[in-house]
């Protein structure tokens, strides 16, 4: 395996750990509903705080197109295959698998990571013997509900994802 394969899957498994820690931000927009339930309502709080979770996100996203599509153009710009005595790493797995391996490696850090809080958050709703529109913490249980679901269908759909990330590789690579 090439050094600059070798970057291209760093990158993008970092891209990929970007794009799902992005999601944490969304609970955050849905807890700040809470503010307008309450009797003080301050708009430009509120605004504030909107603009701050839709500003974070934005970044995130950003951050995460460049990594997991420009790829190339990081490696070239920050000279990462630079400065190695071989240009060859001995591996001899072929990029796909490796990408493959860090994608379903992700997906069950992921899905692992949820399973515990998603059981927490629906014993706690379960002993509250509230209905779900009543219990305070629906966002929650909804979020860990959908991260525990992503994790496994990153785990179990790896190659459709690998080609969805590695579709623009071609474009990328464009001297």
């Amino acid at each position: 395996m090439e050094i600059r394969t070798f970057w291209r899957i760093i990158i993008k498994g970092i891209g990929l750990w970007l794009l799902i820690n992005s999601i944490y931000v969304i609970p955050q927009f849905a807890s700040s509903f809470s503010f307008i339930e309450s009797g003080g309502l301050n708009w430009e709080n509120l605004i504030s705080v909107w603009f701050i979770i839709f500003g974070t996100l934005a970044v995130y996203l950003l951050i995460t197109v460049f990594f997991l599509f420009k790829t190339e153009w990081i490696v070239r710009i920050l000279r990462l295959d630079q400065n190695f005595t071989e240009n060859r790493i001995d591996i001899n797995l072929p990029y796909k698998n490796v990408l493959s391996i860090a994608v379903i490696v992700i997906g069950a850090l992921v899905f692992v990571e949820a399973i515990p809080t998603l059981c927490s958050t629906i014993y706690e709703f379960v002993k509250q013997k509230e209905l779900i529109k009543d219990y305070s913490g629906t966002s929650w249980l909804i979020f860990y509900f959908l991260e525990a679901l992503s994790g496994y269908l990153i785990m179990t759909n790896s190659k459709t994802i690998i080609k969805f990330i590695d579709k623009q590789i071609n474009d990328d690579i464009k001297p």
